[in-house]
């Protein structure tokens, strides 16, 4: 029986986390029936839900806990690796680590803030004591590449990339012989449909997704809310479709409901816009109602990668090259599907994007009857590379 661990999760009240933890255990269970998988979480109490995997809370950097303090004033000053290992490496996962036949970093946009380096001692750690590592279904932004990143991510023997801007970025950075291009694994998180809310118009929703992310990577936060604001008039004045705000991260400090709910709180009058405050609404759940709207403009990747492989056409509020990458991807061009929030200086912008989805609403279909089924496959191959990696 082959032995899994799957490292860098952050819990399930980030919904995006919790589609990756199902799709990366659903594909490696496909691979090998019978695996032990375990994911070390850095809250397990979130991740009751996931089947077929033991959960173990990760033993890793808190925030504004000593570590962390000590983390910033170390990357700042020193760069200490043997004193990074010591202090700041996650023990549980090292522990584990050495029993199994491959730990998996789970990838995302792990590697895309600050280029993920709270996380590497405990990549370094694991290839030090001999593990096989994976880094699996990553985004990574290509300026921070070169020099220390590229190095660190050698300590990896296998890494998908889930966009083409990435994989191309690391193998221009010496990384072709660990890398293959896939896409993200979300795109193949099941779906499950629950009773619609009042005032759901099926068939004709709009669903929005913001996150206090988007306004902390943006120029102007103003100008942001400006525009979704502006967006929502556009809707209601000239459509006859309803709008459906879903958060799709949840976590204290970062909760999507702080960017959603003044919104509702305007317009909730109107009867034309409902809130899906429900915090226990898990990924596949959440994936049913967004699958279920007609369009949707979204900041939260995940929540965008749901609209995508149910076939909706989208608008990326975007802030990284995930949005980027994925968008190019699919439709040849991140022109008109994605609006970067560094960008959004005009609430305009985010509006000619949306009627640019809503005039060509066919042909996105058309589109995506062409080309989502062969993306959504190429999901599937980073199970494929692991099992190349580990053997049967």
């Amino acid at each position: 029986m082959k032995k899994f661990l799957i490292y860098q999760h952050g819990g399930s009240l980030n919904r995006g986390c919790e589609a990756l933890a199902r799709t990366v255990s659903k594909e490696i269970h496909k691979i090998f029936a019978e695996a032990d998988i375990v994911i070390s979480s850095n809250s397990p109490q979130e991740d009751i839900e996931i089947e077929n995997v033991k959960i173990i809370k990760a033993n890793g950097l808190k925030r504004k806990s000593a570590k962390y303090v000590f983390y910033h004033i170390d990357k700042r000053l020193f760069n200490i690796k043997w004193l990074e290992n010591m202090i700041l490496s996650d023990k549980v996962s090292v522990k584990l680590g050495k029993s199994q036949d491959c730990c998996i970093a789970i990838g995302g946009d792990n590697y895309c803030y600050s280029k993920g380096k709270m996380l590497w001692p405990t990549d370094r750690i694991l290839k030090k004591k001999g593990c096989k590592t994976m880094l699996w279904g990553a985004s990574i932004e290509p300026k921070e590449l070169p020099g220390e990143l590229s190095k660190h991510l050698k300590t990896f023997d296998i890494i998908t990339a889930r966009e083409s801007i990435t994989y191309n970025a690391l193998v221009e950075n010496g990384l072709s012989d660990k890398v293959h291009l896939v896409s993200d694994p979300a795109f193949l998180l099941e779906t499950e449909f629950l009773d619609l809310p009042m005032n759901w118009k099926e068939g004709n929703m709009v669903g929005i997704n913001l996150s206090p992310l988007a306004f902390r990577y943006s120029q102007d936060s103003d100008a942001v809310s400006a525009a979704a604001y502006k967006l929502v008039d556009y809707i209601l004045d000239n459509t006859e479709m309803n709008i459906a705000l879903i958060p799709h991260v949840r976590k204290k400090g970062n909760d999507d409901i702080a960017a959603l709910l003044p919104i509702f709180e305007r317009y909730k009058s109107t009867n034309r816009v409902v809130l899906m405050d429900d915090i226990s609404l898990n990924c596949k759940q959440l994936k049913g109602y967004i699958a279920r709207c007609r369009f949707f403009v979204g900041a939260r990747t995940h929540s965008t990668i749901a609209a995508y492989s149910s076939g909706v056409p989208t608008v990326v509020l975007g802030y990284s090259v995930k949005a980027r990458g994925i968008a190019k991807d699919l439709f040849g061009t991140e022109e008109n599907f994605v609006v970067p929030v560094q960008t959004i200086d005009n609430p305009q912008r985010v509006i000619d994007s949306f009627m640019y989805v809503l005039d060509n609403e066919e042909s996105i279909k058309k589109l995506y009857t062409e080309k989502l089924p062969e993306y959504i496959k190429k999901a599937k191959n980073s199970a494929k590379f692991l099992k190349n990696l580990i053997g049967d």
